[in-house]
């Protein structure tokens, strides 16, 4: 898989084309460092994008499409990590959910269907009746999904997610997370928002060169 330079990026956001940036980003308004930064890994190590989202939210939904062309597109070295973003209530029950299904390995499977029930169904799921109701005819396992629900593995997931929502200071979503240094700002279309991770991906691995030299 061809990387993505850093000449080419800038020369996309710079001069802009159908399929590049219209115009450069900005630090501070397309993104922002978060504070304090982790210590830079080494050149080769793996580099994480997380996206911050919920089932609940209309731009996450609208958005996925992006994500899922990116994730076929990414570099090896890029790993991507979805975080359900936990703003209380309904969002999350969805949240513990998510690391339920992901534990009984139905996640996947269904993640889809949620987005589906909800924006084209208009059926929110906002109580955990309304949600085992969902599931069952989607033929997860329920025994295993109330088990994992009461986890404390699942708990544990929970509270890191809304440990990192605090510490990368997520206020909205969908949102970016690179290397837990960088976040995504306002100003960018969906496709933009993909453009604006490879930008900042290749940004870290200049960073991790000069700081290993």
């Amino acid at each position: 898989m061809k990387y993505i330079t850093a000449t080419i990026i800038a020369a996309s956001l710079l001069f802009g084309s159908v399929d590049a940036l219209a115009k450069q980003v900005e630090e501070g308004v397309n993104y922002e460092r978060i504070q304090p930064a982790p210590e830079p890994g080494k050149p080769g190590d793996k580099i994480e994008v997380n996206e911050f989202f919920m089932w609940l939210c209309p731009h996450c939904y609208h958005f996925e499409p992006f994500v899922k062309q990116w994730q076929k597109k990414k570099a090896d070295d890029v790993d991507f990590v979805r975080i359900p973003a936990m703003f209380g209530g309904p969002a999350n029950l969805h949240a513990k959910a998510f690391y339920a299904l992901q534990a009984i390995g139905e996640l996947e499977r269904v993640s889809d269907a949620f987005f589906h029930e909800i924006h084209e169904k208009r059926n929110r799921l906002k109580t955990r009746d309304a949600l085992d109701a969902f599931l069952e005819p989607q033929g997860v396992d329920m025994d295993k999904f109330r088990a994992a629900m009461k986890s404390f593995a699942v708990a544990a997931k929970a509270n890191r997610a809304a440990t990192l929502m605090r510490r990368y200071g997520i206020h909205g979503v969908p949102a970016l997370v690179v290397d837990g240094r960088y976040k995504s700002g306002r100003g960018l279309t969906f496709k933009e928002m993909t453009e604006l991770a490879d930008f900042l991906v290749e940004r870290v691995r200049r960073e991790r060169q000069e700081a290993n030299r």
